[in-house]
């Protein structure tokens, strides 16, 4: 990061933790009385409250650089993974697709990811702004080892897509179609073995991918949608009631679609920001047609996307789709991926193959039982 950047990024922070505290200190004494308090610990809520503010402040240049991912080096120089470390992380960089194979079949066990039992497609998150492909490597790895703990291979891809500025929407969902279809022609995987994943703009831009490509192309066999943001508008119930209970801010959220979409982008890109409205009139589009078989959709109860997720699901429902939305209690946005920080380095220090001590890594675990779900029920 360039000097000066740094100077102002710490200036802002200096200046934004005392307000922060004091304005979270003085919220916590009115609502001593209500449940508000009650649900949410000190703690806690002062981790959200520092993440919320600093997040709607800081450039969004300085975010990217905080959201890039772990050093693949130390994943894979780490005891549990070192043995498999040719395996892990191979990088794709062709014409129509960019990203890095997670993994080839279960560490240890590599596999051609067409003889997988299935492949599992991921787009991270970041608001189209910021994030990474490998920024959710070690939780997907943690997926992988469930899943052959259940008999059942797995190889994983997750997709690099171009951020904003550098490309504008609907660009990235042209980029995943064009993914999509780099796997099931060069890759030659069945569409019945592919399943797509994705986390917040993630999972918006893994729906618009299903929106995107020619009616020739199959759908997947099934989808698995993580606090997905559905509409980037950014009005919504929740968007008042969680604001203090969420990581995430309208602020930040308006911020990244004002770089990633931009006028021109709502135009282009028309049926795609707003997943919760009315189809175009003369499109002849259902949510059924769209979705895979089976759709689990995962969202925690203190997301500002909570309104919004619960009315795609029953919108989609209403069109006939097989959707499945679990709400987790108390939980914020991206919580799986936040809970598992503080294991990380615990998890990669076990001996390869040996048992997970049972509550390590609990988001990805949370994440693997969504993928049974959607692996068995799509079937």
């Amino acid at each position: 990061m360039p000097v000066r950047a740094t100077i102002v990024s710490l200036g802002m922070v200096t200046a934004a933790v005392p307000v922060i505290l004091v304005s979270l200190l003085a919220r916590r004494t009115r609502g001593l009385a209500s449940d508000e308090v009650a649900e949410i610990s000190f703690k806690e809520d002062l981790n959200r409250s520092l993440a919320r503010g600093l997040l709607s402040i800081l450039p969004l240049e300085t975010i990217r650089r905080f959201f890039k991912a772990r050093p693949v080096k130390s994943i894979m120089m780490s005891r549990r993974f070192k043995p498999f470390m040719d395996q892990l992380f191979i990088r794709v960089n062709s014409e129509t697709c960019n990203g890095y194979w997670i993994c080839k079949g279960p560490p240890g066990k590599p596999l051609v990811p067409k003889e997988s039992d299935v492949v599992l497609l991921w787009f991270h998150g970041g608001g189209y702004c910021f994030g990474d492909p490998l920024r959710p490597a070690v939780n997907l790895l943690r997926v992988a080892e469930i899943a052959a703990a259940r008999g059942i291979s797995m190889s994983i891809f997750s997709v690099e897509y171009t951020l904003a500025p550098a490309a504008t929407f609907p660009s990235q969902q042209r980029e995943a179609v064009a993914a999509y279809q780099y796997f099931l022609k060069d890759e030659g995987i069945p569409a019945d073995k592919i399943i797509m994943g994705g986390e917040s703009a993630g999972a918006h831009l893994l729906l618009s991918c299903l929106m995107g490509p020619p009616d020739s192309l199959p759908r997947p066999k099934g989808a698995l949608l993580l606090y997905p943001w559905v509409n980037l508008t950014n009005h919504s119930p929740t968007f008042e009631s969680n604001q203090h209970k969420d990581v995430l801010s309208k602020r930040l959220l308006d911020r990244c679609v004002e770089r990633a979409i931009g006028e021109r982008g709502r135009v282009d890109a028309l049926n795609l920001e707003n997943l919760l409205k009315q189809w175009k009139p003369g499109t002849e589009k259902t949510w059924k047609g769209i979705l895979p078989a089976y759709t689990w959709v995962h969202v925690g109860s203190h997301d500002v996307f909570l309104h919004d997720v619960t009315t795609f699901v029953e919108n989609a429902r209403k069109d006939g789709a097989r959707v499945d939305l679990d709400i987790a209690d108390k939980r914020p946005h991206a919580w799986n991926f936040a809970v598992d920080r503080d294991w990380v380095d615990l998890y990669c220090g076990l001996r390869p193959r040996t048992l997970v001590p049972v509550g390590m890594m609990p988001g990805s675990a949370a994440i693997a039982e969504g993928f049974f779900r959607v692996f068995h029920q799509g079937m």
